[in-house]
């Protein structure tokens, strides 16, 4: 009997007219639908400009395929094809309902719908993705040393189409512009994923940046993960901290000597300058008090030694007498 039912529906539908009793169409549509992979998709759909439409039967085809998908026949309460596909609410309209939708499902589908009015048809396209699983992070080395290499990294997992890593220190400064990002694509008929490994490297970090967190985006940039990473700052013995502060003793009492020595150095340096140019230029006031008048010649005295003596004294010009007597 059910056979039979499908046989007339087939036969049947494309004869009615899609023309309610005031002569208006019967138009049926449908919106783009996406859906997620394992999650049940809802595909909207509805009759324009007419109200009071009671469905009788519905059948869903995918493009490039002969059989119906789905096939329901209200009047009897069968529901034929993939147990996934169904009505979401006949009283409500004809969308539709699809349970733990898969990759295969996507594509582009015909949707013909039997109501009281008529019958009208419509078409709508199905896409399907995959949200992105928790992301999975990691540092190395483990514990990190103030100025020294660290590595960041961050994985997520089966999401579709391909996402991003971005990366952001605790003060939210995006850093992903310093990562490497690599995607790795695993496509079947029913499955369908890229994989994200994210690097984030420092050849000198500063402590102080951390925590990072690593942010898993779709490919619409919506986030769909993450995770912060923690960073474990290396511990020192005993013995390294005490090697260490007699290093930085030695190098200040290093530095203090130097600079002893090159201020002695300078003061030495000005000294010895300050006295050449004393013993260049001596003060003139020593000899001031010297009058040439003064010295008398003695009667054993002969003329060239009264000039010798006169010009022992520097900068100083005899009077010019026509004799000396």
């Amino acid at each position: 009997m059910a056979s039979i039912m499908i046989m007339v529906l087939a036969v049947v539908c494309p004869f009615i007219p899609a023309v309610g009793p005031s002569g208006d169409l019967l138009k049926l549509e449908c919106d783009p639908a996406v859906g997620i992979a394992a999650h049940t998709t809802v595909i909207t759909c509805n009759f324009r400009d007419n109200k009071d439409v009671k469905i009788s039967a519905v059948s869903l085809r995918k493009v490039g395929q002969n059989e119906s998908i789905f096939r329901h026949l209200i009047a009897k309460q069968q529901e034929l094809g993939d147990p996934r596909f169904s009505l979401e609410n006949r009283t409500e309209g004809p969308s539709l309902k699809i349970n733990d939708t898969m990759f295969s499902d996507a594509g582009v589908y015909e949707y013909d719908v039997v109501t009281n009015r008529g019958q009208a048809s419509g078409k709508f396209s199905l896409s399907v993705t995959a949200k992105y699983k928790d992301p999975i992070v990691s540092a190395w080395p483990q514990n990190v040393t103030e100025g020294g290499p660290l590595d960041l990294y961050c994985n997520a997992t089966e999401g579709y189409p391909a996402g991003t890593i971005h990366w952001f220190d605790r003060y939210g400064t995006n850093w992903t512009i310093n990562s490497i990002l690599t995607k790795t694509t695993k496509d079947t008929y029913s499955s369908k994923s890229v994989a994200l490994s994210g690097k984030l490297t420092f050849k000198s970090i500063d402590l102080s940046l951390a925590p990072f967190r690593c942010i898993v985006l779709n490919n619409k940039y919506i986030q769909e993960g993450e995770k912060t990473i923690q960073i474990t700052p290396a511990k020192q013995n005993s013995e390294e901290m005490q090697e260490s502060r007699s290093n930085k003793t030695n190098i200040i009492a290093g530095v203090m000597v130097i600079g002893s020595l090159i201020a002695g150095l300078l003061f030495a340096l000005l000294f010895f300058r300050k006295g050449k140019e004393q013993t260049k230029f001596p003060n003139i006031s020593t000899y001031a008090k010297v009058d040439l008048f003064d010295i008398q010649p003695r009667p054993n005295d002969s003329l060239s030694n009264i000039q010798e003596i006169i010009h022992s004294f520097p900068n100083i010009q005899p009077p010019h007498h026509s004799e000396v007597k």
